[in-house]
């Protein structure tokens, strides 16, 4: 019986969870009980650590109180005085309690007494205030601050030990729950190589007939339809990839008869019109010489509209040689400079037409490119033609051309070459950024007008010959393509 991907899949990680809900459950009993542990040892601790710090402030606030009385005589402060040290000795009690119960029995009558006997003092030298008596005033205050000392002194002791206490507790913890953790260890090691086979397990019987689908997928997207894919299990997987083969078949199928169809009507349309525009060229030329300025205005339009239709023939045909990998390229030194400046002269019109501004830049090239000078004028005539199409009246398009040092990547790895590098900026609408990125694609347009093929066709060319073609843009004005040739292949 041939288990579905489901089922497979299900079993699986029903195994997964077993052995997760068993450890999961485990190390929560173990941890619950040594955090309540932690829990009730820390409980007492911490509270005495809050008592030290209240008890810290507060013979600080006694004393300021206390100072104060003996300076300006005002019993207000002395009220004060005795209503902090109620408060004063609630907490001393408190914390008298917290040692008591830790054991921690000389420590709560060392500072008990230090407190008593500061008191004592003070309430001894409030007398002599109220009742008028010298004393010796820096004596007293000497005392009292030796007192004060010495309570700071216990509590610090108290905080230094209490907090020792908690550091040793916590490492006892810790030792107990290594333990534990050892037991958890053990299981969940246990418990992950298992989890391993069983996804091992059931990746296996899917990675390999997944992995064929993708090799399968990956010729089809360089064009190559005729291997079939042979799956047996999964079922679902094979039903997928006998689907898959009958597409195979299927797109194999159109592709011939797109290249066929394309190179027939090419062949089809560029015959006659060739025909057709000399016979015009012709008859333009002979009335020349009896001028008819109407009919010869109609013959040329006509004569323009079968070069516009002869031009979108070859595209076509341009692109099914590319996509089929059999585009001739005649490679020659060449001077881009030159190329610019046909291309340029061929816009001319257009630009005056539109009232653009053509602005050409050559730079300081000394070089000679190894290119194909046909198909490079393709190239540019189909961004400048683009610039000025999207360019309005009163813009400007310009073209520049610099030579360079560039690190570029081959089969053997990365090298430095000299390239030329021309870019076109115009001050058209610009490109939005989510469409940059899209727009070498075939057939893809931005707008309505166009076939979407001049892009791709450039681009196949430039990388035909080595090069780089991209376009920057900040999608609001204006956009600057770039491609590179090296200087040599």
């Amino acid at each position: 019986m041939k288990l579905t991907i489901f089922k497979r899949l299900m079993a699986g990680f029903f195994l997964i969870l077993l052995v997760v809900v068993a450890l999961s459950t485990y190390s929560v009993l173990k941890f619950s009980e040594l955090n309540q542990a932690i829990r009730s040892i820390s409980e007492v601790d911490s509270e005495t650590l809050r008592y030290a710090d209240r008890l810290r402030d507060g013979i600080y606030t006694l004393r300021k109180f206390e100072r104060k009385y003996v300076i300006s005589e005002d019993k207000d402060f002395l009220d004060q005085f005795n209503e902090t040290g109620k408060s004063f000795l609630r907490d001393l009690d408190q914390l008298k309690g917290l040692l008591s119960a830790a054991g921690n029995y000389e420590r709560a009558a060392l500072l008990r007494d230090a407190c008593k006997k500061y008191s004592m003092k003070v309430e001894e030298e409030a007398e002599h205030v109220i009742n008028k008596t010298g004393y010796d005033k820096r004596g007293f205050e000497e005392q009292k601050q030796a007192l004060v000392d010495e309570v700071i002194g216990h509590l610090d002791v108290l905080r230094e030990a209490t907090e020792k206490a908690i550091n040793n507790r916590i490492r006892m913890s810790g030792e107990v729950g290594q333990e534990a953790l050892r037991v958890i260890m053990i299981m969940s090691v246990s418990s992950l190589v298992m989890a391993v086979l069983i996804a091992f397990f059931i990746s296996r019987t899917i990675h390999r007939p997944v992995r064929l689908l993708i090799k399968g997928i990956k010729e089809i997207a360089r064009g190559r339809f005729e291997k079939h894919i042979e799956i047996s299990s999964p079922p679902e997987i094979n039903e997928l990839a006998g689907a898959f083969n009958n597409m195979c078949d299927r797109l194999k199928e159109v592709d011939e008869l797109k290249a066929d169809f394309i190179a027939g009507v090419s062949h089809e349309f560029r015959t006659p019109l060739a025909v057709i525009r000399e016979a015009i060229g012709l008859y333009v030329e002979s009335l020349e010489k009896r001028p008819a300025e109407k009919q010869q205005k109609l013959l040329t339009i006509i004569e323009e509209e079968c070069e516009r239709l002869i031009t979108s023939v070859n595209r076509v045909l341009n692109l099914s040689r590319m996509d089929a990998g059999i585009a001739e390229y005649h490679m020659e030194k060449y001077s881009i400079t030159h190329l610019v400046a046909i291309a340029l002269s061929k816009v001319q019109p257009i630009a005056q037409r539109k009232n653009i501004t053509l602005e050409y830049n050559p730079g300081h090239i000394v070089s000679n490119a190894f290119i194909d000078p046909e198909k490079m004028g393709l190239v540019l005539d189909n961004l400048l033609g683009n610039a000025l199409k999207f360019t309005p009246e009163k813009g400007r398009v310009s073209v520049r051309v610099i030579e360079r040092d560039a690190v570029l990547s081959d089969a053997g790895g990365k090298e430095k070459k000299r390239i030329i590098e021309v870019s076109i900026s115009d001050t058209g609408p610009g490109i939005p950024e989510k469409h940059i990125h899209e727009i070498f694609d075939k057939y893809r347009k931005l707008h309505e007008k166009g076939t979407g093929l001049g892009l791709y066709i450039s681009r196949q060319i430039i990388n035909a010959h080595g090069g780089e073609i991209w376009v920057e843009s900040n999608g609001k004005t204006g956009s600057t393509f770039f491609f590179t040739v090296p200087l040599s292949l």
